[in-house]
């Protein structure tokens, strides 16, 4: 199989992968090996296959960290699911505490349900639209020599824009106070 075969193959799986709903969640309160085996199918082309998704010391740091909530005599609902598709989806290309300050900015006006509806809507429609740019991009170029190669840099220019971007939002989002103590206690390390 060539390497276009290849490529077109991947972004048709891609396209076909879609993050959960909350009403695509269990609506039974799971222990952690479920969690982390729901998790594992949930986001299969999120990490990449070199890399585990989630571990249980993971979901243990995210609860003493107060990053989730802690379970119920050890069992994990479908809230817990939904912070942790959100969390996982992102911690490759933003810190965690970030990813806390974007959730906890929404939570200000939505459920964690609605926020999942909301960040899967936008997650899904996301990669479509980054596989079109990709295309587009590929189909601009003038020669054929190392054009997957040309379009990985390509990829991984735009993820690096897209994360400075995100992070110069966040810092307008963020309320002044907060800002302000985020970087005294930035000078006192």
């Amino acid at each position: 199989m060539n390497i276009e075969s290849k490529f077109n193959e991947f972004t048709k799986e891609m396209k076909n992968f879609k993050l959960p709903h909350w009403n695509d969640l269990p609506d039974i309160d799971l222990y952690m090996d479920q969690v982390i085996s729901l998790m594992e199918k949930y986001l299969t082309y999120v990490a990449g296959s070199d890399s585990k998704t989630l571990t249980p010391s993971m979901i243990n740091n995210y609860v003493k960290l107060n990053i989730i909530p802690a379970p119920n005599k050890k069992k994990y609902s479908r809230e817990h699911i939904a912070y942790l598709l959100i969390i996982c989806s992102l911690k490759q290309i933003m810190p965690i505490s970030r990813i806390k300050e974007m959730i906890d900015i929404k939570l200000q006006n939505s459920t964690i349900s609605e926020i999942l509806d909301y960040y899967s809507d936008l997650y899904n429609r996301t990669f479509d639209e980054v596989i079109n740019t990709t295309n587009k991009f590929i189909k601009e170029q003038k020669t054929t020599d190392n054009i997957y190669n040309n379009a990985a840099i390509f990829s991984a220019i735009i993820s690096s824009r897209c994360s400075h971007l995100s992070e110069e939002i966040l810092k307008i989002e963020l309320p002044p106070e907060e800002n302000n103590n985020k970087k005294h206690k930035e000078k006192k390390k």
